[in-house]
């Protein structure tokens, strides 16, 4: 069966919730705030890779899920393969993202229903619901996007109306296409960072002798 690649957890928990309530709330005092750093980006990423993690690890033993690794599947949706970080790589991921909040409303809106309020799944799709707006705000603050045209909704809900078993199952796979999603996006922004920090070390190269 298809495994999640580990997550290194060397992100500051201090430094990211600090970002996420940055960049989840407007600007005060009509000032604009400094877009983020790619640094920035990347311990976020790096963050929410490991709590996408736990939260398909609780939602696929709490919706009793593990047997066979149902949830496991090799064919995720289409805007959750990749990620590719060509040269638009991370603004395209703001799409991915947008669609993984509407994915996650979905996810909630049918765990509402199975659970009383305050529940513990709900309380960690809240969480991961709001690490992925925050991941928004930062690429809107590093990529500024033209004005949204009025009357635009979000991309339908890749979760039709179903039995409750076939639900759970479909939103257990979205977890785990995600996690697998993000731990593959932290690994690749930590490789890109590496490289640069090499070539930063080595400086120019001296010009060659004719």
């Amino acid at each position: 069966m298809p495994q999640c690649p580990p997550c290194h957890s060397s992100s500051s928990p201090a430094v990211t919730k600090g970002l996420l309530i940055l960049w989840a709330v407007p600007s005060q005092g009509g000032r604009p705030l400094p877009p983020p750093t790619l640094q920035q980006i990347q311990a976020l990423v790096r963050h929410m890779a490991e709590d996408a993690q736990e939260l398909f690890t609780f939602y696929e033993e709490n919706q009793h899920l593990a047997i066979h690794h149902l949830c496991r599947t090799n064919r995720p949706p289409e805007w959750l393969r990749g990620p590719v970080l060509g040269p638009g790589g991370l603004r395209e991921l703001r799409g991915t993202m947008t669609r993984m909040a509407q994915a996650l409303q979905d996810i909630t809106r049918h765990q509402r229903d199975l659970n009383p309020p305050g529940a513990e799944i709900l309380r960690r799709l809240a969480s991961t619901h709001l690490k992925v707006r925050g991941l928004l705000s930062n690429l809107d603050g590093l990529f500024p996007a033209p004005s949204p045209v009025p009357g635009h909704r979000p991309p339908t809900s890749p979760m039709a109306p179903t039995k409750i078993f076939r639900q759970k199952l479909a939103g257990c796979q979205i977890l785990w296409s995600y996690a697998r999603f993000m731990a593959k996006l932290s690994a690749r922004l930590e490789a890109r960072s590496r490289r640069e920090k090499r070539r930063s070390h080595r400086g120019p190269r001296p010009p060659t002798r004719s």
